[in-house]
């Protein structure tokens, strides 16, 4: 492999990735158990010495050129950075060969032997910056032009990662499955300061921003098992074969817990808004928030990785006792375990997806409402009525007797409210809203609250929450139902929360008969509907019609009338001599005995043909002025001689009779039904009233009017005509504030289309509010039948750039600034060609080599070798036979193995924090100032930011003193300091100057 346009840098990424593989299992059960140890240490300040080793390019060099440019030019400007940090990865390989018993993917035991990787991953930076210039112009007889910027950035990044993973394989050298721990904390700290004075034409102009974010997140906690669905000899097929593909075809699944955290924090402040026409602070804000949740996830597992073995080495463990191991280099596998890694990812995929749903939603409303609230930007903003609350609502499935549910309502931000003052209201399938009674009140509306959580101290509060009751059953049985949910704070006016749920609804056993109603606007004219809903068995009867004999026996009034005598004494039939018999009815009229049970229904209840309950059902159908338009009566009963049948239906369809509304606009219309037992004066059940708007015609989608530009208004309106009515015209009218026409006209809607839309713009003269006035009115009539008004204040403009931003920024257009920068390019141009990077790359070969040994079926390590034409080296990794330790160009990566690494595991195992990872005494943004004097830098104007001292620094009153960085400076050099980013673009630098000056030898050579 060919390593010319390889990076260091790329060489110490995948080094470090590396060390989050653990060492392999081994492919049969061995009669010792083995135990390796081996780490990886980087000290972020090395990176400006590697980067010479390998690039020739001097960064305090290049940067000091950099700043002499500048000086050269007559403007100030320095550049320091001090970077401190350090990443270590550490990993422990043990075996229990005793016999274990674990459960496998069909819950059967099974006797396996173990094998336990420990993973500690340690990682913290801490790095400043600063940057300094200021530049002056000053010309006889006219005030001073120039500017003086000082840029602070500060960064602070930790992340800890602690990994235990234990495989399972039976005495087959089978994979049955694995177990682990997992537990990952993460988090940066950024901050960025400017502090800046722009000065000209006698105006100054200041700028102090500041700027700080914060991010944290942590899965901890996390305890997963993996069950594949049959035992894999992965293994033992990887240690006898040169190349094998392995693909997990019985995978099976992957499940465990989590505990996840994420914490934010985002402020700015310090932007010079009023000088840009916007109020003083506007644009100042802060965001933060912190979540946690815990859950569980279940996924299955799959996988594949290649596996081609290379040369074959020895190498040294390290583990105390020189022991020497053959391997095979593996330059197309993982640099470990790659079974770790597959369970590694679905942890983190699964784990990162669950808590992801639980939080992201709760996340982006957070931030929305923050902004929304600094900015002004939602609908609250103008209205006042929506507060930075938020509840979950949820449908409920309904498996208690007796008991109706329609939604369980949790509350997940927002102060602690007393239940007082909390009102809540629902409307299900877009009915009515009515408002249920709260917990602890009377049940005696259409719904109620029951509340969960702290319920013993009158207040609402993060986590509690309630539980909406169908009292009425509004949401009956076997139907879906959308429940619209509107929390209020009845004292501040305010709605917290808008919410809704799709629920399956559920009548109770107890449930009360109730009539609902509907009033449908389709075909020509209005259909009314009646339901029964509720205990619908009250039409319904398991008792059949009966006839008591003139001797006083019963039977079944079917066999009355039948031509057979089914009473002894013959009373249930007619008279044999044909004399006349008559059937007395309920309401005693009388029927001829003949015609009982003929099919026809002679009595007004039909008890003649044995009907038992029969009903009259009433449906009223009035204008919204209350005046009667239509009554419909029909009959229910249990025989098919009534209009509808009680044991077949509980909802009735009839034609009112009322034609459709034509005028458009909106039309009202209500109804009254009622169900009463024929005979008898009380309804049985009845709706008392229920009204339904229906809009008719064409309606206004929108109709606005805004300021676009200073003194120039935009108006635009649309017109919705989805049902194609036509028949009607758009007018608007432009009013100025002096109630002047200013602008008018007409747009016809003629039903060809289902949108229409006009709009306009108009210079205005004078401040004041201007109104738009739209109208629509449908044809033939005389007044419209919808009309809104707009109004919008126009003012005078305050937005534009203030007199001393003009002022000092048109002096420094005005002055010599723009020939400093041109002579500032061109001595960089000229002050580059001093730098030399090497011609040719130190090696001209190298091998990145996971370590695989058959003896153990395990990746016993990962090496870095590098070739020139001298010999082959050990770039980082473990002692190798054949490859020297002593590079020609080194990397300061630290390669532990053995007794080293164990102390090093040791060490690090209780560091969490960055004064734990990092020497934090060490990072002293006072050496900046020794650095850039040895870099031959005038830091007489340096003004370093104050800082706070470190746990180990002490303080005084006035003077913090700092603590020593002399043996740092004279290892690595503080300043300039160059972090990964600036490397790269250092390189890039270097290729341009080296290409540059390659070219220019071959023009002279031509």
């Amino acid at each position: 492999m060919n390593t010319r346009s390889s990076l260091p840098s790329l060489l110490m990424t995948a080094l470090l990735l590396a060390a989050l593989m653990p060492l392999g299992s081994v492919s049969a059960a061995p009669a010792e158990a083995s135990e390796f140890y081996y780490g990886v240490e980087y000290d972020w300040s090395s990176v400006d010495t590697d980067l010479e080793n390998f690039t020739g390019l001097d960064v305090p060099e290049i940067l000091g050129e950099v700043m002499g440019a500048a000086d050269d030019a007559g403007f100030n400007l320095i550049i320091g950075q001090l970077q401190t940090g350090s990443s270590n990865v550490y990993v422990h390989h043990t075996e229990d060969i005793s016999t274990q018993t674990i459960m496998d993917a069909s819950d059967n035991p099974v006797a396996v032997w173990s094998r336990t990787d420990d993973v500690t991953l340690r990682h913290g930076i801490l790095a400043d910056s600063i940057l300094q210039t200021d530049w002056s112009e000053t010309v006889f007889g006219s005030p001073t032009t120039g500017f003086d910027v000082d840029i602070v950035q500060s960064l602070e990044q930790v992340l800890t990662v602690d990994i235990s993973y234990t495989e399972y394989l039976d005495d087959n050298s089978n994979l049955i499955g694995a177990d682990m721990e997992f537990s990952m904390d993460m988090s940066a700290a950024i901050g960025l300061n400017i502090d800046a004075l722009f000065e000209g034409d006698n105006e100054e102009f200041p700028i102090d921003f500041d700027s700080e974010l914060t991010l944290g997140y942590s899965i901890t906690d996390s305890s997963s098992e993996w069950r594949l669905g049959s035992p894999d000899p992965v293994y033992a097929e990887v240690s006898s074969n040169e190349n094998f593909h392995w693909e997990c075809e019985d995978c099976g699944s992957i499940d465990g817990d989590y505990t996840g955290a994420v914490d934010y924090s985002f402020s700015v402040s310090g932007i010079p808004t009023e000088d840009f026409g916007l109020d003083a602070g506007e644009f100042d804000f802060e965001v933060t928030d912190t979540l946690t949740e815990s859950g569980t996830f279940e996924m299955d597992a799959g996988g594949e990785f290649d596996f081609d073995k290379g040369d074959s080495m020895t190498v040294d463990l390290g583990d105390g006792d020189g022991l020497a191991t053959q391997v095979q280099s593996c330059e197309t596998c993982p640099p470990g375990n790659p079974l770790m890694f597959l369970m590694m990812g679905h942890v983190l995929v699964g784990s990162g997806e669950a808590f992801a749903e639980q939080v992201a939603e709760e996340i982006g409303e957070d931030i929305t409402d923050s902004l929304e609230s600094i900015f002004g930007t939602g609908d609250d903003a103008s209205a006042g009525q929506l507060s930075l609350y938020d509840f979950q609502a949820d449908g409920l499935e309904n498996n208690e007797p007796n008991a109706d549910k329609l939604a369980l309502v949790t509350m997940t931000q927002g102060s602690d409210i007393n239940w007082a003052v909390i009102s809540v209201k629902i409307s299900v399938d877009n009915g009515a809203p009515v408002t249920c009674s709260n917990p602890g009140m009377p049940a005696d509306g259409d719904c109620s609250l029951v509340e969960y959580g702290n319920v013993g101290d009158q207040w609402l509060s993060v986590g509690d929450g309630f539980t909406i009751m169908d009292d009425a059953d509004m949401c009956p049985e076997n139907d879906y139902c959308s429940v619209e949910i509107t929390i209020t704070d009845t004292m501040e006016g305010k709605t917290l929360a808008e919410d809704w749920a799709y629920v399956e609804g559920f009548t109770p056993a107890n449930a009360p008969a109730k009539l609902t109603g509907d009033l449908h606007f389709g075909g020509d004219n209005i259909t009314v509907q009646t339901a029964l809903s509720g205990n619908t068995s009250v039409l319904q009867s398991d008792d059949s019609a009966m006839f008591t004999c003139d001797d006083g026996s019963e039977i079944g009034f079917m066999s009355v009338n039948d031509g057979e005598s089914a009473c002894s004494d013959g009373s249930d039939e007619a008279p044999a001599d044909g004399s006349t018999k008559m059937f007395t009815c309920n309401d005693g009229s009388e029927v001829e005995w003949t015609t009982l049970n003929d099919g026809n229904g002679d009595c007004p209840a039909l008890e003649d043909e044995g009907v038992l309950n029969h009903y009259t059902l009433q449906m009223n159908v009035y204008d919204d002025a209350g005046t009667l338009l239509s009554s419909i009566e029909s009959t229910i009963c249990d025989s098919w001689l009534c209009d509808s049948n009680s044991e077949w239906s509980t909802s009735w369809f009839e034609d009112s009779g009322v034609a459709n509304p034509s005028t458009y606009g909106e039309a009202t219309m209500c109804m009254t039904a009622s169900i009463i037992k024929t005979g008898t004066s009380s309804p049985l059940v009845e709706l008392s009233e229920m009204c339904k708007s229906q809009w008719i015609g064409p309606e206004l989608g929108h109709s606005q009017m805004y300021e676009n530009e200073p003194m120039s208004l935009r108006y635009d309106m649309s017109v919705y005509d989805g049902s194609s009515y036509g028949g009607a015209t758009l007018t608007y009218s432009l009013m100025d504030p002096n109630q002047n026409q200013l602008d008018s006209g007409t747009m016809a809607i003629d039903g060809s289309d289902s949108s229409y839309s006009m709009e306009g713009n108009i210079d205005v003269l004078e401040v004041g509010e201007y109104c738009l006035m739209t109208e629509l009115t449908q044809d033939g009539a005389s007044t419209p039948y919808l009309s809104e008004m707009h109004c919008t204040m126009v003012e005078e403009s305050d937005d534009e750039v203030s007199d001393r931003v003009q002022a000092v920024f048109g002096a420094l257009a005005d002055s010599g600034l723009e020939s400093v920068l041109e002579a500032f390019g061109e001595n960089l141009e000229d002050r580059m060609q001093t730098i030399e990077p090497f011609e040719e790359f130190p090696y001209n070969d190298g091998m990145w080599a996971p370590l695989w040994s058959n003896e153990h079926a395990a990746m016993v390590g990962v090496g870095v070798y590098v070739m020139d034409d001298n010999g082959a080296y050990t770039l980082t990794g473990p002692q190798t036979q054949g490859y020297a330790n002593e590079a020609p160009a080194k990397l300061s990566i630290r390669y532990l193995t053995g007794v080293a690494a164990n102390a090093q595991t040791n060490g690090m195992a209780d560091a969490t924090t960055i004064n734990d990872i990092v020497e934090v005494d060490n990072h002293n943004l006072a050496d900046i100032t020794a650095d850039l004097e040895e870099a031959g830098i005038d830091v007489s104007n340096l003004t370093l930011p104050q800082t706070t001292p470190t746990n180990n620094q002490t303080s005084g009153d006035d003077n913090p003193t700092p603590p020593t960085a002399e043996d740092l400076a004279e290892d690595a050099g503080l300043l300039p300091f160059l972090s990964p980013v600036s490397m790269a673009a250092v390189i890039a630098l270097a290729g341009v100057v080296a290409g540059s000056r390659k070219d220019r030898t071959n023009k002279e050579d031509e």
